[in-house]
Order: C-alpha cells, then sequence, then structure tokens
C-alpha cells in the first residue's frame, strides 16, 4: 500500500496473483508505529464459487489471539503491538484482526489449494485508526524505534511462505574444530615417538 491514501473507515481494496504451485498462501503483512489497522471480511475467489479462505471475516476468534483460527502468526522481526483478533471495530459481524506492528512488519497467513496457472482475486476491508494519512514502509519522521514512527503499511502476498536459509555455521566453530583437529595430530605424533 506504500505511497497510497491511509483509509479512516473502512474501504475495501482488490488485488489478485496467478498461482504458481498447488498450495498458495495469502498473506498480510502489517506495520502501523502510531496507531492500529483492522482487517476484515477477506475474500480469495476464481472469480466463480465460494470463498477459499476459511474463518475469513475472523469470526472463529479466539479474540485476544495473535493467530485467527484457521490462520498462522508470523512475526519473524520480533515486532511489538502484534495483531490480535479483536472485538471492536468490526466491519461486519462481531470480529476483524487489529494490528499496530511497531517498526517491523508481522502478519498472517492462510494456505489454500490452488491450481497452477488460474487467476485468484482477492479481496479484503481495511480501516485505520491513527491520524497518518499516506502509506510509507519506513518512518520519515526521524523516529526509528518506537511508536513515534510515522511508518505504516500493508502487504498482501500470494504464494509460497519464503523459507530462510540456513544458518551458517559461525567462524568460531570452524576454528575450534581446527585447532581440535591439529591437537589430535600433535598428539598421536607425540604418541608415535
Amino acid at each position: 500500500m506504500n505511497g497510497t491514501p491511509v483509509p479512516h473507515q473502512y474501504t475495501q481494496y482488490f488485488t489478485s496473483f496467478v498461482a504458481t504451485g498447488t498450495t498458495t498462501n495469502l498473506s498480510f503483512a502489517f506495520r502501523e508505529d502510531p496507531a492500529f489497522l483492522y482487517l476484515d471480511d477477506v475474500s480469495v475467489t476464481t472469480g466463480v464459487g465460494s470463498n477459499l479462505l476459511l474463518n475469513p471475516g475472523f469470526e472463529l476468534g479466539p479474540v485476544g489471539a495473535n493467530r485467527p483460527t484457521d490462520w498462522t502468526f508470523l512475526n519473524s522481526f520480533g515486532a511489538t503491538f502484534a495483531g490480535v483478533v479483536s472485538n471492536v471495530g468490526a466491519h461486519s459481524g462481531t470480529n476483524a484482526y487489529y494490528d499496530g506492528a511497531v517498526q517491523a512488519y508481522d502478519g498472517i497467513t492462510q494456505g489454500i489449494a490452488t491450481i497452477i496457472g488460474d487467476t485468484y482475486n482477492v479481496s479484503f476491508w481495511l480501516n485505520d485508526n491513527g491520524g497518518l494519512t499516506t502509506f510509507s514502509r519506513l518512518s520519515t519522521n526521524g523516529n526509528v524505534t518506537g511508536t513515534g514512527g510515522n511508518g505504516i503499511d500493508l502487504l498482501v502476498y500470494g504464494g509460497a511462505i519464503p523459507t530462510l536459509p540456513p544458518i551458517p555455521e559461525p567462524p568460531l566453530y570452524v576454528l575450534m574444530g581446527v585447532g581440535l583437529a591439529t591437537i589430535g595430530w600433535l598428539r598421536r605424533r607425540r604418541q608415535a615417538r
């Protein structure tokens, strides 16, 4: 949403994706330094048929949980003020997803069965309870550490959840291994004499 106006009443948004696999994750990543975003009534269809998402309006709760029923919570960056299911401020029904991740993104995702090459239409309703007027991925007011920042953004992604590469072995362990091997070699050499 970077660079677009921030909605201060529920507004419906549309996007689409072409499936590249037999399973696709629909993911929402949130950032809202000084306030909170509300997400509700999410839909994924092929243009015909019913919604492919489970618990698209977060009505199954549980209220106060980071992880709505049938969704997975993601917080790889350790954002504070992580999202929760809220029974205040829903677009329809009782619940919405309420998120104010500070100085980083957190998110929710749900996997759906897809057909490679097919186009899937996504719609969702979004509202913000703060005073910022334009989405911005980063804080531009100089506060890059707390809730005084002015970073606000929502990313929508349809695809595989990226996996992090394995953590390489720290150089310290490599040096320690070489040192132990050298000590063993010296000990055997001494015993051979």
